[in-house]
């Protein structure tokens, strides 16, 4: 992967035989990858990857938003997801930062159960409709929902077979609410 580079949670860095996580990484398998996003940097003197934030000052989520976030729980009438990022505002984010999208909030067709359009891991780009007393978000335009996916067996990342998912490692087929430029997505567009 390019340095320099913006990257995205989950995001391929570099192998273990090459670099040691650094700050902003994670090591899995033996491969290092982003844990927030940010800019990728090498550290050549330490031989170590790092993903540094994209600035220090926070900034607080509002109404109307569009966020990066990752969901983390799916429950038959929602998913819970962690805002990573606000789009538009290079900074990190201050405050409440766990996010709902609510069943009726995830498509504009009807969508029986939450997970029958999300999985715990997905990044998903959404509107935030409310702040306080808790966040929300929606996903309904064409222009949201899940960016970057992996595969529920083996954990690779899927790709766009029309509106589905396909993962090209073992074939699994996934269905997921996903986003108009899915697999078209640039970190460093925004």
């Amino acid at each position: 992967m390019n340095k320099n580079k913006m990257v995205l949670p989950g995001d391929q860095l570099a192998t273990s035989e090459e670099l040691t996580p650094g700050g902003g990484t994670f090591e899995e398998d033996g491969v290092i990858r982003a844990s927030r996003v940010g800019i990728y940097v090498v550290d050549e003197k330490f031989k170590k990857a790092t993903v540094k934030p994209l600035t220090s000052v926070p900034v607080m989520i509002q109404n109307g938003d569009t966020v990066l976030a990752t969901i983390t729980m799916v429950k038959p009438n929602m998913a819970i997801a962690d805002v990573i990022h606000v789009i538009g505002k290079k900074r990190a984010i201050s405050g409440d930062t766990n996010g709902t999208i609510r069943v009726s909030e995830i498509a504009q067709s009807y969508v029986k159960e939450a997970n029958e359009k999300f999985s715990n891991g997905d990044i998903v780009r959404a509107k935030v409709t409310q702040v306080t007393p808790s966040l929300q978000l929606a996903t309904k335009d064409n222009n949201l929902g899940v960016i970057k996916a992996v595969c529920g067996k083996c954990r690779h990342p899927l790709t766009r077979k029309s509106m589905i998912l396909e993962c090209k490692n073992c074939g699994n087929i996934e269905k997921r609410k996903i986003a108009s430029d899915y697999g078209e997505f640039d970190p460093n567009a925004f």
